[in-house]
């Protein structure tokens, strides 16, 4: 049975069951994007950490917004977006996250992560993320910049199933993130194999 935890360190209470109301970043929104490359088996402790490093940056200096965590269907990646102003909200984000044990354990147990500042560039269709959706998610990673990557947005709003997409870039237009939402998992499949399938778990 979940309860809510209680970090003792920064005395932040966390309710850590799954859900949250739906949300959606808005145009132009600057988000910071933490991917988490783990196993299987510490998933689950990654969306817990992830819970309560969000609830701290929402009470700090950081004045977080709305976010959303996702985790893969394998379980081995685990994503958490949040809504911040800018590069000062971001170091303020960085700051609070460094000085919590949560994030330090955290990190020490991941095989990769990274903590990066995006902006949606552009969008289609709704892509709210709502844990309690049957929709299927997905996301996907370029090392590109994201005029290039929104290329892709014609042929998935007129492909089946699709239900909508954002595309996030770093300002120095050197890194993008994308986001879909479908049906169902075969309709992202066969447009974009390269997609890691995942569902949000909890949002703020």
């Amino acid at each position: 049975m979940t309860r809510p935890h209680e970090d003792i360190q920064h005395h932040t209470a966390v309710d850590h069951r799954e859900g949250g109301p739906p949300i959606r970043f808005p145009a132009n929104a600057w988000c910071a994007i933490d991917m988490l490359h783990t196993k299987t088996e510490r998933a689950p402790a990654a969306v817990s950490a992830y819970e309560t490093l969000i609830e701290l940056a929402r009470k700090s200096a950081a004045r977080a917004g709305d976010a959303a965590i996702l985790k893969s269907v394998d379980e081995r990646r685990v994503v958490a977006l949040v809504e911040v102003g800018g590069h000062d909200a971001l170091k303020h984000l960085q700051a609070a996250w460094d000085d919590h044990h949560l994030y330090n354990e955290h990190r020490a147990s991941a095989e990769s992560r990274a903590l990066t500042l995006y902006q949606v560039i552009a969008a289609t269709g709704d892509c709210t993320f709502d844990p309690a959706s049957k929709s299927v998610y997905a996301f996907e990673q370029f090392p590109t910049a994201p005029q290039q990557v929104e290329g892709i947005l014609p042929g998935l709003a007129s492909a089946p199933g699709f239900l909508g997409a954002q595309i996030f870039g770093t300002d120095d237009g050197t890194k993008s993130f994308a986001i879909y939402r479908f049906d169902h998992r075969p309709q992202i499949e066969a447009l974009r194999s390269n997609a890691v399938i995942a569902h949000p778990v909890k949002t703020f």
